[in-house]
């Protein structure tokens, strides 16, 4: 029997609710191709009558069109004779768009998903179906038990990158400058060989399902400085069609999530961690992280968004107001509870990469030289979806409130 005879021991728990500002996309990895899915039209709602039977009204389609993906397995097995007619000729002859179609056919009673489609990507995905050159693929969100996922340990790494980049101890600086692996080692005091020299150990984050009806499939768009779009993401470039967030940047309802925060309170006990400079409590935690997340937010929207989408960025993060009611910021100081983050893909690599250690890689550069940006240098173009007035909304904002604190004696 182990016998813990140290200090008294506590744990900190906060609850944070967190809601997209921004799209957020966090993928695993695959993808669903045209053969995998079939595309539902909205339904009219039909008509309606007054109490003499006269139509008095119609209305509209209901809602958006959906992407129903299915069970490729099971609509093979519960194929008609004449859908598996249709699909193994047309395996015969090689054609394999009417192939796909057959099984799209099938696949219609064994739907796992319906997941609503921007009109942008039920247009390009439509088109993917009936032409041979268009891709079709479509990145879905991380998903656990069936349902769309913020993984903790999504959160936890921007926790990581707002700590290590406030305790980097930048006077000792290696000749050859920093890389963000040696970065993080200094910041932390890591040994690679003993898991107990990382701070963030004392540090756990719970994993968030997202609400019903919480996410989209939309597609995305590479613009450049401005708002512009940037060469190859037009019409006839590269589609790209991921499963994204609902968000405050755009009408409807934004989805909510809870997250659990705890933390040892050994965390912020001298001679616990290898730098002292790393020790933290939650409230040093929340406030550093929120102070690494802002910077970079007042940054990208000088850089790449001022005008309209900046506007409309800074109008929605004002009004999301606490639980008691109170701003988010008050005569330019932030308040304690509130919380800026960046999670998922198309954050960039500035969001992922400590301050003054960040090094962009551009790939197209026509010297070998300039293929590695310098430190800190910011990368040209963001990945985006556009609002209903065509204002590029960038990936990956979420903001959110402590509303709930606790101690816990462990």
């Amino acid at each position: 029997m182990n016998v813990y005879a140290g200090p008294a021991r506590a744990i900190t728990r906060v609850t944070l609710r967190l809601v997209p500002l921004t799209p957020v996309h966090i993928g695993d990895g695959t993808e669903w191709r045209p053969d995998e899915y079939a595309i539902e039209e909205p339904r009219a709602a039909g008509r309606r009558y007054d109490e003499a039977g006269e139509e008095i009204e119609e209305s509209g389609p209901t809602g958006p069109a959906m992407l129903c993906r299915f069970d490729q397995q099971a609509a093979m097995r519960g194929m008609t004779a004449v859908q598996r007619t249709k699909f193994t000729r047309a395996l015969d002859r090689g054609d394999l768009m009417s192939a796909a179609q057959a099984l799209r056919e099938a696949g219609r009673g064994y739907v796992l998903d319906r997941i609503p489609l921007s009109s942008n990507s039920a247009r390009a995905l439509k088109e993917a179906m009936d032409n041979p050159l268009r891709g079709g693929a479509v990145k879905p969100f991380l998903r656990s038990g069936g349902v769309p996922c913020i993984p903790g340990s999504s959160i936890k790494g921007a926790f990581r990158t707002a700590l290590a980049s406030a305790v980097l101890p930048r006077d000792r600086e290696p000749p050859f400058g920093w890389r963000h692996e040696t970065a993080l080692a200094a910041a932390f005091g890591l040994d690679p060989g003993d898991t107990t020299s990382d701070p963030l150990r004392f540090l756990s984050v719970s994993d968030s399902p997202l609400p019903e009806g919480a996410t989209l499939i939309d597609k995305t768009e590479v613009v450049k400085a401005g708002g512009a779009s940037a060469a190859g993401s037009q019409r006839g470039g590269i589609q790209m069609h991921y499963e994204r967030t609902r968000c405050l940047c755009e009408a409807g309802e934004a989805p909510g999530f809870l997250v659990s925060l705890a933390v040892d309170e050994r965390a912020a006990r001298p001679g616990q961690l290898r730098r002292a400079e790393a020790q933290f409590d939650l409230p040093r935690l929340l406030r550093l992280a929120r102070d690494f997340h802002v910077k970079l937010f007042n940054t990208e929207n000088q850089r790449f968004f001022d005008g309209e989408t900046k506007s409309l960025l800074l109008g929605r993060l004002r009004a999301h107001l606490g639980p008691g009611k109170e701003p988010p910021f008050m005569q330019q100081v932030w308040t304690p509870g509130f919380l800026l983050l960046r999670l998922g893909r198309f954050g960039h690599f500035e969001s992922k990469s400590l301050e003054g250690v960040r090094r962009g890689h551009f790939p197209q550069a026509r010297h070998p030289a300039d293929k590695i940006r310098p430190p800190n240098d910011w990368g040209s173009t963001r990945t985006v979806v556009r609002d209903a007035r065509r204002n590029p909304i960038p990936f990956g904002w979420v903001i959110g409130w402590v509303v709930k604190e606790e101690r816990l004696p462990c």
